[in-house]
């Protein structure tokens, strides 16, 4: 938890300042660590202004969007939202191997000594006009941290922040994990305006006028579920990422069909997050469309049992025996054939193959009919005259599977599971579609279902290493509000915190190992496969690039919309040039210069 007082002490004197520095200083000489220090992109040449109304909409199928708060609201298409319209100290390159400057427009970080020093672009502001300071920045790193907020895992590991003036921000922590994960998934809200709502359901703005925010893009409207209008923000602090189009749309629909008709009557020009298989066929042989098939993808499709001892759901998935042997009993390549078109990447495991944080001792679970009769056996539900198992009391087991309706492959998937793998091993079951806000009704806060089969937005993996963070969903802290299993144990929390303050990668890893045994062999998930996050867009635009993990239209990458023009803009616009400068060995002399300067003023009034 980060341990702060609001908001008077994000206001510190010069002195104290000086004094954490020299604290700093003093150990920093004497533990040899490297310094890095990121030039500031914001003095790149602005690019010229866009032509008029260039005005761009992605459609985005099966979503929702009731809020667009950033601490409470885990969908992708929100957080791909809020990446324009506000800013995180500082952003991953498409590889996600190096910090590009944001917010901050310079940092050295110490990981030796847990230490991290921010120091704040002066010329970033808010959209009225009001500087973004230290403080802003220290209140919404405590808002990430409240029970509210999703995003907790991501900041859990720090200590402590400090805020000597407007535009430092020192952070403290534990473990290894800081720099992968708090920097960059943060975003940063203004304290002046957020101080006086209610930040664990405020929705932003009740109407487009009321908007504040600092990222290249203003939200200007806003109708829930339906869709979000943004604009260019003309004056955003760095010019060289100022968009080139002046507006953006991004449509919700009800169903990836529905998207997909309204960008084949032009209505959008491109399809956010993923395509069905049918459509990806639909547009291989397009002369107008341009099909994109990342090889990474980024969603896992899983099924979750409902396991809360607490809730209503069938009380036989509260058995270890028992949800095994559904697992057993679901041949995972034949319905990635039949309902993906083989589109997807087998698994079973809470990362699939090509993620560093993978246990390579776990594999995808056996498609086994004998196991899994031999494990429903040992669970107790015995086989009852009508052919189906049946609870000690004669009562026959009947589970309902939840679906959303706005995904056909996860209805038709869920068909195919409860139908043919299911009732082949005597356990009845019935597949039933439902709206995403339904389907929330019915698991929070009483855990009501049986089992949902979903999705989940991962990881940018092969590249980065927060994938173990996903195993914070599993914590009983987030039972209540995004753990859709209900699944709480003691041990695991107690090893899911030793992980996060692990001293070293290594020390992590192991630990991450024992986290992911535990629920592959609990099962409160059964990962079923990854469907590739195919997107199709218009021929019309170009600088879209395409190398960020999960496509330009995922709903990862943060550029998108930054670079994306007509075919027929001429202007030109400058490419940021991110330099990576090397002065360690400069700044610990400044800083020692300074340390030096205080102790000897200090002496000389003594005396």
């Amino acid at each position: 938890m980060v341990k702060n007082e609001f908001p008077n002490s994000t206001k510190s004197d010069t002195r104290n300042f000086f004094i954490v520095l020299v604290i700093v200083v003093s150990i920093l000489l004497l533990t040899p660590v490297s310094i890095t220090f990121y030039a500031n992109s914001s003095s790149q040449n602005t690019p010229a202004a866009a032509s008029s109304n260039t005005t761009f909409s992605v459609g985005w199928g099966y979503s929702t969007i009731t809020d667009v708060n950033p601490y409470n609201n885990p969908g992708l298409a929100q957080s791909w939202i809020f990446s324009y319209i506000y800013d995180t100290l500082a952003k991953f390159s498409a590889n996600q191997t190096q910090l590009l400057p944001d917010l901050a427009q310079s940092w050295n970080i110490y990981p030796n000594n847990h230490t991290a020093i921010f120091h704040l672009n002066p010329a970033a502001k808010w959209s009225d006009g009001q500087p973004v300071t230290s403080q802003d920045v220290n209140y919404s790193y405590y808002l990430a941290a409240q029970p509210f907020s999703f995003i907790y895992p991501y900041v859990s590991m720090i200590t402590s922040i400090d805020t000597p003036d407007n535009y430092t921000v020192i952070f403290h922590y534990t473990g290894v994990l800081f720099e992968e994960v708090a920097i960059t998934n943060i975003f940063i809200v203004p304290y002046h305006i957020w101080k006086n709502v209610n930040p664990a359901t405020y929705g932003v703005f009740s109407n487009a006028t009321t908007f504040v925010g600092s990222g290249p893009f203003l939200l200007t409207n806003y109708v829930p579920n339906s869709y979000v209008k943004l604009v260019r923000n003309p004056n955003y602090f760095i010019p060289s990422r100022i968009p080139h189009i002046e507006t953006l749309y991004m449509q919700l629909f009800s169903s990836v069909q529905a998207e997909v008709s309204a960008y084949q009557s032009g209505e959008i020009d491109a399809t956010g997050g993923f395509l069905l298989p049918t459509e990806v066929n639909q547009f291989k042989n397009s002369t107008n469309s341009i099909l994109i098939i990342p090889k990474n993808p980024i969603y896992m499709y899983y099924l979750a049992f409902n396991t809360n001892p607490n809730g209503t759901g069938n009380p036989a998935l509260l058995n270890t025996d028992f949800r095994e042997g559904l697992a057993h009993a679901i041949d995972y390549n034949a319905l990635i054939n039949i309902t993906q078109g083989g589109n997807a990447e087998n698994m079973q495991t809470m990362f699939p193959s090509w993620d560093p944080s993978l246990d390579p001792n776990l594999g995808p679970i056996s498609y086994n009919v004998t196991l899994a009769n031999q494990l429903l056996n040992a669970s107790g539900f015995q086989i009852g005259s009508n052919g189906y198992r049946q609870f000690p009391n004669g009562t026959t087991i009947k589970l309902t599977l939840l679906a959303v309706t706005g995904i056909p492959a996860l209805v038709s998937a869920a068909n195919v599971i409860a139908t043919n793998y299911w009732s082949a091993v005597h356990v009845e079951a019935t597949a039933q579609p439902i709206e995403v806000a339904s389907m929330i009704n019915d698991i929070w806060p009483n855990f009501q279902q049986d089992i949902d089969f979903w999705d989940w937005p991962m990881g940018l993996a092969p590249y980065d290493l927060s994938s173990p963070l996903f195993l914070g969903l599993f914590i009983s802290s987030q039972v209540p509000t995004f753990d859709d299993s209900g699944y709480s144990n003691s041990t695991y929390d107690a090893l899911y915190n030793q992980m996060v303050n692990a001293s070293t990668f290594a020390e992590m890893t192991n630990i991450s190992y024992e986290l992911q045994k535990s629920l592959y062999y609990q099962l409160p998930y059964l990962p079923l496969y990854y469907p590739y996050s195919s997107q199709v867009y218009s021929n019309k635009w170009t600088n879209i690039s395409t190398d960020y993990p999960g496509g330009p239209f995922g709903g990862v990458d943060w550029r998108t919309f930054l670079t994306i023009e007509p075919v027929n803009s001429t202007t030109s616009h400058p490419q940021s040039n991110n330099t990576l400068l090397y002065a360690g060995v400069a700044v610990v002399v400044v800083l020692a210069a300074v340390a030096g300067g205080l102790y000897y003023n200090k002496r000389r009034k003594k005396n």
